[in-house]
């Protein structure tokens, strides 16, 4: 029985699900399957795989950078099949194409290339009252993950693959924005400005266990303390309670980009939204 390894990084679900979904399509061709979520867990080595895929939301039109941080850190892949899958609430950018560049870099083997709506609970769009692309996966979207997942054991057992062209590039003010959210600025710069009122925080450490990275501590009265290796996900500052965080997302500069960016993509029939309230670390529609 062939083996296969999808690494994938979820924080709220969605990327499992469509991951799952996927598993599911490749066992059904008598794959098995190891699933690794970076949030919880080190990607095991590739010794005695068969098969690896990697799937990643799109942050900022690009991936997390954990996931390039795993995809750039893997060995020479000597023509191992790989795959790769996206999840994008509004536009996903270069995020597919980045990853699968650095794969091909790496010498593996591309087998299949899928991408869909997941809910987008971003932070800077919460707050400005939208949620994008919500109820995503619908059904037939995971109807079609699992699909894909059949069709990637079929290209690894023979069946010619045609390489899906390069998602077009975000336009230039989604480049700048990917610029501003660059890891040299959100660690030298952001990471620094993330602050917490101590007035207000009870000190219910739930930031530091949401942290998808592990890059917040307590400090000896239970209050935050960011470290430098932020994703920018903005997670501590959603979640909180209490409303005791604030960071870089509440500066009037990227209050300019969260409302063109709200702009151009409600107005996009392609994408599907819904007005909400977000407050005390709770998203409701209205």
């Amino acid at each position: 029985m062939s083996k296969g390894l999808i690494v994938y990084f979820s924080q709220g679900g969605t990327t499992a699900r469509v991951t799952e979904y996927i598993a599911t399509g490749l066992r059904t061709a008598e794959y098995r399957v190891d699933l690794c979520n970076m949030k919880d867990e080190c990607p095991p080595n590739l010794d005695g795989y068969d098969l690896l895929g990697i799937g990643s939301p799109a942050y900022y039109y690009r991936p997390p950078f954990n996931v390039m941080d795993y995809v750039n850190s893997l060995p020479d892949l000597n023509g191992l099949p790989a795959f790769v899958f996206v999840l994008h609430g509004t536009y996903r950018g270069d995020a597919g194409n980045t990853i699968r560049h650095t794969l091909a870099s790496k010498g593996g083997r591309e087998v299949g290339y899928f991408h869909c709506r997941g809910a987008d609970y971003a932070l800077i769009y919460l707050k400005a009252g939208h949620l994008f692309s919500p109820d995503h996966p619908t059904a037939e979207e995971l109807a079609q993950a699992e699909a894909f997942g059949r069709e990637v054991a079929a290209h690894v057992a023979g069946k010619p693959y045609i390489r899906p062209r390069d998602d077009h590039p975000p336009s230039m003010v989604y480049r700048l924005e990917r610029f501003l959210t660059s890891r040299w600025v959100v660690r030298q710069i952001y990471s620094r400005l993330f602050r917490v009122d101590a007035k207000t925080c009870t000190a219910c450490g739930l930031c530091v266990e949401v942290c998808p990275v592990g890059n917040i501590a307590a400090d000896k009265d239970g209050r935050p303390i960011w470290g430098r290796n932020c994703l920018g996900c903005l997670t501590c500052e959603m979640r909180c309670p209490q409303e005791a965080i604030t960071t870089p997302a509440n500066w009037p500069v990227s209050r300019l980009f969260t409302a063109y960016n709200v702009c151009q993509a409600s107005r996009d029939s392609s994408l599907d939204h819904v007005r909400v309230i977000h407050r005390h670390g709770r998203t409701q529609r209205v």
